[in-house]
């Protein structure tokens, strides 16, 4: 196994929580967690590994409480797994990742993976409490068991998106919400970027309420979902912009969407995350001419394409810019995160009070933006 050129010394494989405890608190060098490993080129290079953590076999489901919309798995639990447990119960969680239904739940939480659901919340919208993993080998918890939970600060949300980088994710407590009872899906591909951007605007200020809504490029395409009773969806189907709609339903829905999330992983050789207002997404397509884009239309959220590094330094001066996926040589000269100096301070304040050695993911949050 090798992460960025790195080679773990081992590899150890808890079976449990407490058995991972006692294998953390007796190691002295650079911890790396992993899952499934679909995101490991996400995050700045990491620098060192001394001992590699395969998390997959903590994939107990450890409480479902159906009539309480919560579910409590261990890191390792899939998100294929969870979605067949919860249809038991014509119950569902709102994600669906572009690294796929293969992501542990711990992976998606640890880099807040996000994919077309991302206009209905991250998964860091969805989780109440959580179980980790402290560099010394304690065992912490944050949050709560219960969705009305309002004691104690909101660690969770900051282990959520870190990495593993402050304290490893071993479970997760979660708020579910009943399936919806119908989803439509629709596409429309537009003539030019102009037509395109008037479709999106639109929507933005019109009654509708997609749970999805993607802005697909170079083609101009908009995919819109639509997740509610039946009725409320044949009247959202009803009122759509002015466009030549495709509409899909059932497989041919599902299918069209795992189409839509190949495309996005096709993107190569550099794909960042571009975020600004909702109404700033035609402007950042428009002046950065991506190669290729989805937008994450309503939420401000574009993820492109790029074909040089020196692009990403260009769209920073005037907007957030998240490197998700780029060849180590890049990442090596270009922090991931591109934090302003406040933030980094204030980030790498966290970072020493939970790692004072910095031994847990060494390089690939905080710690390895000012390295470069």
């Amino acid at each position: 196994m090798t992460i960025d050129g790195t080679s773990p010394t081992k590899i150890v494989r808890p079976e449990s929580i407490e058995e991972f405890s006692e294998l953390i608190s007796g190691e002295k060098g650079a911890i790396v967690p992993f899952g499934a490993g679909t995101q490991t080129f996400f995050g700045n290079p990491l620098r060192r590994a001394d001992c590699a953590v395969d998390l997959r076999a903590l994939s107990r489901i450890t409480e479902y409480v159906p009539a309480d919309l919560t579910i409590h798995v261990e890191a390792g639990v899939t998100l294929q797994r969870l979605e067949h447990t919860l249809l038991e119960n014509n119950q569902f969680l709102p994600l669906d990742p572009f690294n796929g239904p293969e992501a542990t739940i711990g992976g998606i939480a640890a880099a807040n993976a996000q994919g077309p659901f991302r206009a209905v919340g991250t998964i860091r919208d969805w989780i109440i409490g959580m179980r980790v993993v402290e560099v010394d080998g304690r065992v912490s918890k944050a949050g709560g068991r219960v969705v009305k939970n309002v004691t104690g600060y909101d660690l969770q949300k900051l282990y959520t998106g870190s990495l593993g980088t402050l304290a490893i994710i071993v479970e997760i407590s979660l708020k579910l919400r009943a399936k919806f009872a119908r989803t439509a899906t629709v596409v429309a591909r537009f003539g030019d970027l102009d037509s395109a951007a008037a479709c999106v605007a639109a929507l933005r200020k019109g009654p509708l309420q997609p749970i999805s809504c993607e802005w697909a490029g170079p083609e101009n395409e908009i995919w819109l979902r639509f997740g509610e009773h039946p009725r409320a969806v044949d009247w959202q189907l009803k009122n759509l912009p002015g466009a030549d709609w495709q509409l899909l339903e059932g497989t041919g829905e599902n299918a069209a969407w795992d189409r839509l999330r190949d495309r996005y992983n096709a993107f190569d050789p550099i794909v960042v995350r571009a975020i600004g207002l909702p109404t700033a997404v035609r402007e950042i397509i428009e002046e950065y001419r991506p190669t290729a884009w989805i937008a994450h239309a309503l939420n401000g959220i574009v993820l492109m394409q790029l074909s040089s590094p020196q692009e990403i330094a260009r769209i920073r001066q005037r907007f957030r810019v998240v490197i998700e996926k780029a060849p180590l040589a890049v990442r090596r000269e270009i922090p991931t995160f591109g934090l302003n100096d406040a933030e980094y301070d204030l980030m790498k304040k966290m970072k020493d009070a939970f790692d004072p050695q910095g031994r847990l993911n060494p390089g690939r949050h905080v710690d390895g933006e000012r390295y470069h």
